[in-house]
């Protein structure tokens, strides 16, 4: 049995060999030689009495168990990484004022909020709705431009859109073309203008559903999407966890480019650290998803 672990600096060789994929690559990382490299692995894997890697002079390969371990020291050194913020950040105290569209706020919003708190455990966060964004706010999550001055950075990942359903309508009632969706009910969120792209993308002018359903903002279409009401228009944004977990699938092979781009706008320059920690967390977030 391990009674003690001391070969800290070994774990962390290892982590980097795999991750940059060689020994050459992580001793430049770590600006240490090879041999030093070299010497810690073998060192750690004497430790633990097992092989983490296998050798050849071209490629290098984890072993079972060093795949396993190194998928576990991920875990272990973003924690660290986090706690060593947060001692950082305890000492930051203030108030982040931030605005966001609906529909991000209700999907996304929650995760990364989660994230920015462990950071800074000492931070008052109050959220408003994307209508009262103005001069005042600290930072604004627009999708497309919005009439307030302020340093703004766009997300510019490749957001498309497509239609999704749950995985009970759609077997129930298979769709495999277009014509398929003069039997169902479209559902409408922000832009009634969203089915027509698709329609057009896929070289139809306007189909006639069985009903049209018109809601205040794309959450609610796709939260009524899942209870099987209809079909809504997702986006990859917006829909991530939803098409991860399957409840809600894509019903054609059909996308689109999303009209705009979200903006993260920073409309003050006072509260800056503050605010452009989450500023920079939602870009970190979102183009990462």
């Amino acid at each position: 049995m391990l009674q003690s672990l001391t070969h800290l600096t070994g774990l962390r060789t290892f982590y980097a060999v795999a991750r940059e994929s060689g020994i050459t690559e992580a001793a430049r990382a770590l600006n240490v030689t090879t041999g030093a490299i070299r010497y810690q692995i073998r060192e750690l894997e004497k430790e633990l009495g097992s092989q983490l890697i296998l050798r050849s002079r071209r490629d290098l390969t984890l072993t079972a168990a060093g795949a396993d371990l190194y998928q576990k020291l991920g875990k272990a050194f973003e924690e660290i990484h986090l706690a060593c913020r947060t001692a950082q950040n305890a000492v930051v105290k203030g108030e982040l004022r931030f605005a966001s569209a609906p529909a991000f706020a209700a999907l996304r919003l929650m995760s990364i909020l989660e994230l920015f708190l462990r950071r800074f455990p000492s931070i008052i966060v109050r959220q408003f709705p994307i209508e009262e964004a103005d001069e005042t706010m600290d930072v604004i999550l627009s999708f497309g431009e919005r009439a307030i001055p302020g340093r703004r950075v766009a997300i510019l990942r490749n957001e498309t859109y497509f239609p999704l359903c749950s995985p009970e309508l759609l077997y129930k009632a298979p769709i495999r073309s277009l014509d398929d969706l003069r039997d169902h009910v479209l559902l409408h969120g922000d832009s009634e203008e969203d089915w027509p792209r698709l329609f057009r993308a896929g070289g139809r002018g306007e189909i006639a559903p069985r009903q049209h359903v018109y809601l205040p903002n794309s959450h609610l279409a796709l939260e009524a999407a899942k209870e099987g009401c209809g079909l809504a228009v997702g986006s990859t944004l917006l829909s991530a966890e939803d098409l991860r977990r399957g409840t809600l699938l894509k019903c054609l092979d059909l996308e689109i480019p999303a009209p705009h781009p979200y903006f993260v706008i920073r409309p003050r320059d006072d509260n800056q650290e503050i605010a452009d920690a989450f500023a920079e967390l939602i870009v970190e977030q979102l183009e990462r998803s």
